[in-house]
This record gives C-alpha cells, structure tokens and sequence, in this order.
C-alpha cells in the first residue's frame, strides 16, 4: 500500500461519519420542533352504552306491580263491585290493587339518585312468613272468619323481622285484628264475618 494512503481512507471515512452524525441530529431536532408546535391529540373513547343497574327497589317494584294486577283481575271478574255507598265486595280489592299499582309505579321510577341499594338474597327464616302470611289468610278467612284469621297472619309474619318478640307480635296482632274489625266490619259494613264456620254451627 503506498505510504500516506490509509491515513487518507481513515480521514476520510471519519469525516463521513460525522456527517452522518450531523444528518442524525438536525432530523431529530426538526421532528422534535413539529411535533412542539402540532397540539396533542386527544384519546377519544368511544361512548359506551347506557346500561340501567336493576336494584332491589325495581324488583320489589314489579312484584307489587303483579300483585296489584291479580288482585284487580279477580276482583273484576269474580266479585261484585258495587257502588261508592253501597259496596260490594270486590270494591275494597279494586281500590287496593289501584292503590298498589300506584305505589309500584312511584318506587320503581321516583327512585333517589345515589341510595339504589343491591339486590341482596334475604334469609329463608325472613322470607317464609311472608309468603305464608297470604296463603293463612286465604284458607282461613272462611272457617276462621275475621277475627282469627287476621290475628293469626299478623302474628305468624311478624316473625319476619329480627327485632320480632313474642311479647310485640301477641300486641300488633291484636291491635291490627281490632282496627280490621272496626273499619272493615263496623264502619264499612263490609259482608266479611267476625266468626267463621266453625263457630256458627
């Protein structure tokens, strides 16, 4: 190799290098500049649908929807209506099942904002009164009649609540025995007898 020739070859490629070098950088500072000056684009999420959370106030809503409207349609269909003075006995069971109706209605849509409470599984010990206290009063408002039976289905669903005691539900099944005796017996005349069959013959 002739004396000189590869100091040349290594200037020179040391130069290039350099070069490059610079290229590199004036790139770098010129996306930099643009994407200062460009605004920063935002994340646009995509609107999720509108989903309706099911609470226990729209659960207990429809219940007593189903409630009103059975309790309506045999009341319509196989009891006599009557008159506002002179009430038969599918009167009151109409005005109840409007009235429950009414009140499904409010619970399921007047609901506040915030206080939706879940949906959350009752003991069995809580749930049987309750679904006992109907089938009592059914079966027992003929043989039994008003007084009984009504004395018998405050008390047996009482016992629905964890604060019930013998001594509280003997009191409200008497007090509310009473106040069903008055109103619907003696001020309504309603045709519902105090005593059943049993106690006639």
């Amino acid at each position: 190799m002739p004396p000189g020739l590869g100091e040349a070859i290594d200037n020179k490629v040391g130069q290039s290098g350099a070069f490059m070098t610079q290229l590199a950088v004036a790139g770098e500072n010129t996306m930099t500049e643009e994407m200062a000056g460009r605004p920063a684009r935002k994340r646009q999420d995509r609107p999720r649908p509108a989903s309706i959370a099911v609470t226990r106030d729209h659960v207990f809503a429809c219940l007593l929807m189903c409630l009103a409207f059975s309790t309506g349609l045999y009341a319509y269909l196989t009891l006599d209506m009557g008159t506002p003075s002179e009430m038969g006995p599918g009167f009151f069971p109409m005005v109840l099942s409007v009235v429950l109706a009414i009140l499904a209605l409010l619970i399921g849509i007047l609901q506040p904002a915030g206080q939706a409470e879940p949906i959350v599984f009752v003991p069995l010990r809580r749930f049987v009164p309750v679904i006992l206290a109907p089938i009592i009063f059914g079966l027992g408002i003929r043989p039994l009649g008003l007084v009984l039976t009504m004395f018998l289905t405050v008390f047996e669903v009482s016992f629905a609540s964890r604060f019930a005691r013998l001594q509280n539900a003997l009191l409200l099944a008497a007090g509310f025995t009473l106040f069903c005796a008055l109103v619907f017996h003696y001020l309504l005349g309603l045709p519902i007898p105090l005593w059943g069959n049993l106690f006639e013959g």
